[in-house]
């Protein structure tokens, strides 16, 4: 039995006895006792155990307290005083139970205000994302919405009408907080890592993004709960979107620079050149130059016709608009005429290696190759003075590996750096470095007193000519 209805039984109980041992004073006013029987379970259990110390109590007092008492048989004028008993009960249990209804339910708004004001204070304190580095960003906006919601861990998946691709982020991921995916079911998705039990998921829209954020390990599923992760999904998809914004703001403003420096280049540098080379083919036909001079002179024109090809390769390389990869012919005889003009200019032998001869790689991993093993070059000749510098790829298994090595005076380090190491001691060539980093590759420099070889590797797709 609810204590809520025994406690309407013990009421009722203790009205009697207590009615009982002071009958003789205060009869006839016989009810006096069993109204506050009514009204305490009316304000403690409801309007049900007040109706049911109402019954009791009219039995109560028709049986044991009106003449002619232990019976039920009453006359008219005690059937109407306990008829009026039951009115006025039945009035005051429904006005006492409303008064508990109002005050709990005036509790309830209070519980409820004060967990709105607790998530309004945490969310008040949402980290403003400002960087460069979009997926710290994106996982510090995760790990506070989690603390905010109360749960172990949030997981958002989004997509935008501008890309075909499905974005989650994780950032219990150890390998890769945010990962792309092809259009799929993100419920699904999301639930293959986690219990979909422990999941609780809100959706949002924006301007430019919709999808789901899921929170993974919540302590209570309560209706405050299911507020707090509305509210979180709303900031966390507009956070998103101001980072989908600032990313495509970045974008624009590095491609109207790459624009503009494209344009000051073929209007500037290499219409320079151009006159450069046409005067010097100008002083070169000159009938009184003596041989010597004249075969110099063609050298070094020849010089700048090269570097104007590497130029252009250069200035196409900076437009937007890139073309589609495509096979630019073998990269070895372009190398051998680089390592050739190279050594020509240090008078320093440089020797080459392709591994196959017949290398064929996509045009701009081909320029960027070149451009990268020129660096290293010119790098060795300027600053550690060797006799000799050997160049040599190697495409093996969807992967080329470039190897640059000299018998110069090597690093100001000595020992081995893999890529991470050179990264954190900041060592190395950073310009070289940054370009492997674009081609997601990786470099590794060797360094001792007898000489340093520089090796970097890159993912290409090779064909052979």
């Amino acid at each position: 039995m609810s204590r809520r209805y025994l406690t309407a039984i013990v009421a009722v109980a203790g009205a009697s006895i207590g009615t009982a041992l002071i009958y003789p004073w205060i009869e006839p006013s016989i009810s006096l006792l069993f109204f506050p029987a009514v009204v305490i379970p009316a304000m403690y259990g409801g309007y049900g155990p007040a109706m049911l110390a109402t019954i009791l109590s009219t039995l109560s007092l028709a049986y044991w307290f009106v003449p002619p008492r232990y019976s039920l048989d009453v006359g008219i004028d005690d059937a109407v005083r306990l008829a009026v008993f039951v009115v006025v009960a039945v009035s005051t249990a429904w006005l006492s139970s409303a008064r508990r209804r109002a005050e709990t339910a005036q509790q309830q708004s209070v519980h409820d205000l004060e967990s709105a004001i607790a998530t309004l204070r945490k969310v008040s304190g949402w980290p403003v994302l400002i960087g460069a580095n979009t997926t710290a960003s994106i996982e510090q906006l995760l790990r506070h919405a989690a603390n905010v919601v109360g749960s172990q861990n949030a997981v958002v998946g989004w997509e935008s009408d501008d890309e075909p691709w499905l974005y989650v982020a994780d950032p219990l991921r150890s390998d890769e907080v945010v990962t792309k995916h092809a259009p799929s079911d993100l419920e699904a998705l999301v639930a293959g890592r986690y219990d979909p039990q422990a999941l609780v998921s809100a959706a949002f829209h924006t301007e430019h993004l919709s999808g789901r954020v899921f929170f993974a390990g919540a302590e209570t599923s309560t209706p405050d709960l299911f507020a707090a992760v509305e509210v979180v999904a709303r900031e966390v998809g507009n956070s998103l979107d101001q980072l989908y914004v600032a990313e495509r703001l970045r974008e624009l403003a590095v491609r109207e620079d790459r624009l503009r420096l494209s344009r000051d280049l073929h209007d500037g540098v290499l219409q320079a050149l151009t006159g450069i080379r046409l005067e010097l083919q100008a002083i070169a036909a000159d009938k009184d130059m003596s041989a010597p001079a004249h075969d110099r002179l063609l050298a070094i024109e020849r010089a700048l016709a090269s570097e104007q090809r590497e130029l252009r390769l250069f200035i196409d390389e900076l437009k937007p608009a890139a073309p589609a990869p495509v096979h630019s012919g073998p990269i070895a005889q372009r190398l051998e005429d680089m390592c050739a003009r190279v050594s020509a200019e240090w008078k320093t032998p440089i020797t080459l290696r392709v591994v196959p001869p017949e290398l064929s790689l996509p045009e701009t991993v081909d320029h960027a190759v070149r451009l990268m093993v020129h660096e290293a070059i010119v790098n060795a000749l300027k600053h550690a003075h060797p006799s000799r510098v050997a160049v040599s790829l190697d495409a093996v298994d969807a992967q080329l590996r470039v190897s640059i090595a000299d018998d110069g005076r090597g690093f100001p380090f000595r020992g081995r750096l893999d890529h991470d190491r050179l990264i954190a001691a900041n060592a190395g060539p950073v310009s070289l470095r940054e370009r492997v980093t674009a081609l997601d590759g990786r470099m590794t420099i060797e360094s001792t007193a007898a000489g340093s070889r520089v090796e970097f590797v890159v993912p290409v797709t090779t064909q052979q000519a």
